[in-house]
């Protein structure tokens, strides 16, 4: 029903390969090869996490990617909604006018209630806390 997308499993690990690089760069051939990601599609993955403000880059013999922050101070939420965008189990939960039934749809209240399960879930894991196991 749920599935988290391979893109977004890719971000995870990368992130998590940076995180244990406390700070130095590594280039994405080095992540990808490091975690099994192919290197091709990992580069889109980093681009979304630079627009993201998650990872910065360098060009050059040392340069690569590196976390802007500490890994404590990154939601598993930023990540996610970097590659993702903002988490929607179902259109409407933004916007009840999106349904056909409106406001009266009560299994509504269900789907935001998953949503910020998932948001709150997400918020308060950090990269620190995926990257220790």
């Amino acid at each position: 029903m749920f599935t988290v997308s391979a893109k977004t499993q890719y971000a995870i690990r990368a992130m998590t390969c940076l995180a244990k690089m406390e700070g130095r760069y590594a280039t994405s051939l080095e992540i990808a090869q490091a975690e099994n990601i192919p290197a091709k599609y990992l580069e889109g993955i980093m681009r979304r996490l630079k627009v993201a403000g998650l990872v910065d880059s360098e060009r050059g013999k040392k340069g690569g990617y590196r976390m802007v922050l500490d890994p404590s101070a990154i939601k598993m939420l930023d990540i996610v909604e970097a590659i993702e965008g903002r988490i929607k189990p179902v259109t409407c939960v933004d916007k009840a006018e999106l349904c056909s039934m409106g406001a009266a749809c009560l299994p509504r209240r269900f789907w935001v209630g998953l949503k910020a399960a998932i948001d709150g879930y997400l918020a308060e894991h950090t990269l620190k806390d995926v990257a220790e196991g």
